[in-house]
């Protein structure tokens, strides 16, 4: 996808510019991680206290840290596997945050709560593949980075009272996300049976 070239590009960038730098003020990945999470967690609250103008960039900024701990970590040399554990996990918490927010912001919850669990299911159905030795990176269309560029325009488009349009860019979070958990089901697929 065109989003995961882009993320390549900004993560190649990354050390020699916004990591190294906070590598060298002494800033450890997993400070870039939790600071995510904590913003992440503003998510939900600025929803019910009907601060919609400030959700996209809620969402932004916790989605921008997601790719700075990464760079931080390959800047420090401090590629650790708990880090990636870490990482993996802070991912689905956001988008739970993400979703929770939506849904208290007023947006159908049915519907709302499809996508999230689809969101949850595109993560997982990359996780197992790899460790079934699948080749993963940049299956389907509706990665995280496309997600959260999803979610910045569905709540961009609620905090300007457009929620008919906002519905749409949900549903087609939804179709997107379950189309991406056919694809990569069908790339394990075709893996395994390579394999044979």
């Amino acid at each position: 996808m065109v989003l995961g070239r882009l993320r390549q590009k900004v993560n190649s960038l990354a050390p020699s510019t916004i990591g190294r730098a906070l590598a060298r003020a002494g800033v450890k990945a997993d400070h870039v991680t939790a600071a995510g999470i904590a913003i992440s967690s503003l998510a939900p609250v600025v929803a019910y206290l009907r601060a919609l103008w400030a959700l996209p960039l809620v969402i932004l900024v916790s989605g921008a840290a997601d790719v700075i701990d990464g760079a931080v970590a390959r800047a420090s040399g401090a590629l650790r596997p708990f880090g990636s554990y870490l990482d993996s996990v802070s991912d689905r918490y956001d988008d739970l945050m993400y979703f929770l927010a939506v849904l208290i912001a007023g947006m159908n919850p049915y519907l709302t709560l499809v996508a999230l669990g689809l969101s949850l299911l595109v993560s997982y159905s990359r996780a197992k593949g790899e460790l079934l030795g699948a080749s993963m990176e940049g299956v389907g269309l509706m990665e995280r980075s496309e997600r959260v560029i999803a979610l910045v325009v569905l709540t961009s488009l609620m905090a300007a009272g457009l929620r008919l349009a906002a519905l749409v860019v949900l549903a087609v979070i939804v179709a997107l996300s379950a189309a991406t958990v056919v694809i990569r089901g069908y790339q394990v697929w075709r893996s395994l049976s390579s394999r044979r």
